[in-house]
């Protein structure tokens, strides 16, 4: 395995600030970091298919936290990939649950956007947009029974938690437990649902928004205003989510009161993410004027590029098949065409 580049590039590219940084030699211990048993207070995002169990190992063993995601992940998977885990490191690793439940129109929305995409399909010699099979949003029974039983460091969640008999089982097993909020009122629904701790997620962040409550959309904010409001407003430990890249961000955000921060798209240009050329070309020389958010990439609200797969969506004039089928149903198109992902 080629050990993970990203914690060592995220720090050269802000050597001045390293340096200051590592000169006070307390920075990097708190009390969320000693819990972990981390090094660095650095959180690797799941980033779900793109996260593989050696990218995390990689973060792992430079002394942050791996993290795995299982989005549309076949089903059985989490076992294996923990143990692939295991095999490379001995580090602390965080396993996250992608939360969602059926829309109620779900079959309609579907079928007009299979429809509109069959001429794109074709086009690309793809065949017929692919059928969708059953997905559930929820905890499945194999999965917390391998949770259980393997007993990763942190279990996490996106859009919200699961009931409250998997909270309190994951509790009992000693898991430490965070999900994401973008509002200060998430954040503090979190806490009374008894997470060990929260990810504020800044409006910059990319992929999924973690927004679960109804009525928070429009009350988002960017990482440096949300950042020190949800610290004064939980007493669990804050990490920090959203346009974080480098040590002057990282300084930034634990001055702001974080206790560590997560970082997922820092990580792409790492070797064991293996990322397509074309992806990584589009994503390092974008700028920030070059992203959206916006549900056509996947049905929730998402921070992705400008290119072409986004105007092709937008030109379809069709609200979205719900989450996640979108992402189904529009990722064939992204890997066919190379020019989709040019910025």
């Amino acid at each position: 395995m080629i050990p993970c580049q990203g914690m060592e590039s995220l720090s050269r590219r802000a050597q001045p600030q390293r340096e200051a940084l590592m000169a006070t030699k307390s920075w990097a211990r708190n009390a969320l970091t000693e819990r972990l048993g981390l090094t660095w207070p650095i959180f690797q995002a799941p980033m779900g298919s793109l996260a593989s169990p050696a990218l995390a190992a990689g973060v792992a063993n430079a002394g942050g936290l791996g993290g795995m995601g299982l989005l549309l992940a076949p089903p059985g998977t989490l076992r294996d990939r923990i143990l692939m885990f295991r095999q490379a490191s001995e580090g602390r690793i965080n396993v996250n649950f992608v939360l969602f439940e059926p829309a109620p129109d779900h079959e309609a929305r579907t079928t007009r956007v299979r429809e509109a995409l069959a001429p794109h399909y074709a086009r690309f010699g793809l065949g017929p947009p692919p059928e969708i099979p059953p997905l559930d949003g929820r905890v499945a029974p194999h999965d917390l029974e391998a949770v259980l039983d393997l007993k990763p460091d942190v279990v996490s969640f996106h859009l919200g938690l699961p009931p409250d008999d998997i909270m309190a089982a994951l509790r009992s097993a000693g898991i430490f437990v965070i999900s994401t909020a973008t509002t200060v009122a998430e954040a503090r629904e979190l806490e009374r649902r008894g997470v060990d701790a929260v990810i504020a997620q800044g409006l910059e962040a990319g992929g999924h928004r973690g927004t679960f409550l109804p009525g928070e959309a429009g009350a988002q904010a960017g990482l440096a205003a949300l950042l020190p409001q949800v610290v004064d407003a939980v007493s669990v430990p804050v990490i920090a989510a959203g346009g974080l890249a480098d040590g002057r961000g990282i300084a930034a955000a634990l001055t702001l009161g974080a206790s560590a921060v997560q970082l997922g798209t820092a990580f792409l240009s790492c070797p064991e993410t293996d990322l397509p050329p074309n992806y990584l070309r589009a994503i390092t020389s974008a700028g920030h004027h070059e992203t959206t958010v916006t549900d056509l990439a996947s049905g929730k609200p998402s921070r992705i590029l400008r290119n072409g797969i986004e105007a092709l969506l937008r030109d379809l004039d069709l609200p979205p098949a719900p989450f996640p089928v979108q992402v189904i149903l529009t990722q064939p198109l992204w890997d066919a065409d190379p020019s989709l992902q040019t910025v």
